[in-house]
């Protein structure tokens, strides 16, 4: 059935009204979520970068001033001995370097001294001088000489730093001799062989005087067999040529100590081959990190939060539905309750005058003397049948109320069932055979005890006989059935006719109030007897059904609980 135009006009307006909203929340929320999962994800990548840059800063600064304290370094600590110049030894007084037993900064691998004749050399003490070093030693000095040997990035054209930053050391020609023989020196106790360079000095007794121009230290990656590796190198300009010194940076050290940073960034000469990366100073390296990694939390962060919008907004969308479906269903119960009320009125109206009707001409008659005087018994019966009718109408619609309200209207006390039947069959049997239907009752031998109320049990199966009565009016033999039996742990009353049945999917709508057959427009009632007949017997601790279909008609099986036994 269709609903009424007025029910179809709310749903349209409630529909509007719902879907309006929500969906011009949903799409502004859409927009804001989004909107902030981006500004998560874009405030955790500036942070990382900014850690990013931070940790390259520091890494800068620290290198920076190894740098500058090492071009302090007088040239002459590249030697392994060596005359200091500004002593106050006369003489040839020479001593160790101070880095002739090794560095003294973890960052720094190596120094080194490229000469003028292209000899590279380093100021460790080695080549098994037993007194000053070891065959440890030794072994490392010959693998770090090979490397710094084959390094192929020592451009005979190198420059480093500018005549504006060159340090000037002005020596005379005796002291600069004497820097020179402490190679002898050296070669000497080592036995090795003298440079032609070292051998080739001028006199001893030189007075003239001597110029070294030292160039700041200056950044360089050095490509060399263990790969690419940070080197801080600077000219000597003397006057037997130019010399290259400088230091090697150690990369596992440097790697070591930013790799404790929550970054895990990686040092390298670039270019970058991770997604982050930040200029260490001016060395030309880079501190490189894992971007993508580092955002992992941050863009399941953001996602989490488009997620928890939907999710709240599927909720409350779904609340939403939900309460305009409760009210498009109070409508809908509110128009059937009220079409309910005018078939009642007009039902109740019809119900009620035709037995008053009848009651009002049978009565007139009789109280006049009309009619025939032989059918004066008759009439009297008439007005009995028809006051019973309206007293059943009337019956059933306080009971339905009073059952509506919670009102109890049984006390249903043990009994015999199958003789209170009887009883009630035979009483109603004159008014079902006058109106032509033929009632068989049957009783299933030694039914136990049941326990039931005597005047609800009445008050259902005069309702199921009136129902059985009025359906099978369309049948040229009508028959209605009683019948009591066991069923399982209950007792059952059945009561079948022989009229055209119901359809089962109308089973549950029948105990309905106010539901009546598809057939019910050309019958008399209200609809009310078989919501009554449910309650009275619910009311009792049992239950009114519709019996399966297993032949012609309906059968509605009344179902009562036996009497406790103590």
């Amino acid at each position: 059935m269709r609903p009424p135009r007025r029910v179809t006009l709310a749903a349209a307006l409630i529909g509007v009204a719902v879907l309006l909203p929500t969906t011009a929340w949903y799409l502004t929320g859409s927009a804001d979520a989004r909107r902030r999962a981006a500004s998560v994800t874009a405030a955790a990548e500036l942070a990382f970068r900014q850690d990013l840059e931070h940790e390259a800063a520091l890494l800068g600064t620290r290198l920076d001033d190894l740098r500058r304290q090492e071009s302090s370094r007088p040239f002459f600590h590249y030697q392994t001995l060596y005359r200091d110049p500004r002593g106050a030894a006369q003489g040839l007084a020479v001593t160790p370097s101070p880095l002739a037993a090794g560095t003294s900064d973890a960052l720094i691998w190596a120094h080194f001294q490229i000469d003028e004749t292209g000899l590279v050399t380093l100021p460790t003490v080695s080549e098994r001088f037993p007194e000053l070093s070891s065959d440890a030693d030794f072994a490392a000095f010959c693998s770090l000489l090979a490397e710094l040997q084959n390094a192929v990035m020592l451009e005979a054209d190198f420059a480093g730093g500018t005549a504006d930053d060159e340090q000037v050391l002005t020596l005379t020609e005796r002291e600069w001799q004497q820097i020179r023989r402490a190679d002898t020196v050296y070669a000497t106790i080592t036995g090795r062989p003298a440079t032609a360079s070292a051998g080739g000095a001028g006199a001893a007794g030189g007075l003239g005087q001597v110029a070294i121009r030292v160039r700041p230290l200056v950044w360089k990656t050095m490509v060399l067999g263990s790969g690419p590796t940070l080197a801080a190198l600077r000219e000597v300009y003397t006057p037997a040529g130019i010399v290259l010194q400088g230091f090697a940076v150690s990369s596992p050290v440097v790697q070591e100590r930013v790799g404790m940073s929550s970054l895990a960034p990686r040092f390298s000469p670039g270019p970058p081959s991770l997604t982050a990366a930040a200029l260490v100073t001016d060395t030309g390296w880079i501190l490189e990190a894992d971007l993508e990694r580092a955002l992992a939390p941050s863009r399941a962060a953001a996602v989490a939060t488009v997620r928890d919008f939907r999710f709240d907004f599927a909720l409350t969308a779904a609340a939403i539905l939900l309460a305009a479906t409760a009210v498009l269903w109070i409508l809908l119960q509110t128009d059937r309750l009220a079409r309910q009320r005018a078939h009642f009125a007009a039902a109740a109206a019809h119900e009620l005058r035709t037995p008053i009707a009848g009651l009002q001409l049978h009565a007139e008659m009789l109280a006049e003397g009309l009619g025939d005087p032989g059918q004066r018994a008759h009439y009297a019966a008439i007005v009995s049948s028809e006051a019973a009718r309206l007293g059943r109408v009337v019956a059933n619609m306080l009971d339905l109320s009073r059952l509506e309200r919670g009102a109890q209207l049984a006390n249903p006390v043990p009994g015999e069932l199958g003789e209170a039947v009887a009883r009630l069959v035979e009483r109603a049997r004159p008014r079902l055979e006058d109106a032509g239907v033929v009632l068989e009752l049957a009783l299933e031998p030694g039914l136990p005890t049941a326990s039931f109320d005597a005047d609800a049990l009445h008050q259902i199966l005069d309702n199921l006989l009136d129902n059985a009565e009025k359906h099978t009016r369309s049948v040229a033999e009508r028959r209605v059935r009683v019948s009591v039996r066991r069923s399982g742990d209950r007792l059952a009353v059945e009561v079948r006719d022989n009229g055209p049945g119901v359809p089962r999917g109308r089973h549950r709508d029948l105990f309905r109030p106010f539901t009546r057959r598809a057939d019910a427009p050309r019958m008399p009632g209200l609809g009310l007897g078989l919501a009554l007949a449910r309650g009275l017997a619910r009311a009792q601790g049992g239950e009114l059904v519709v019996a399966p279909e297993d032949g012609p008609g309906a059968a509605f099986v009344l179902q009562l609980p036996p009497a406790r036994q103590w």
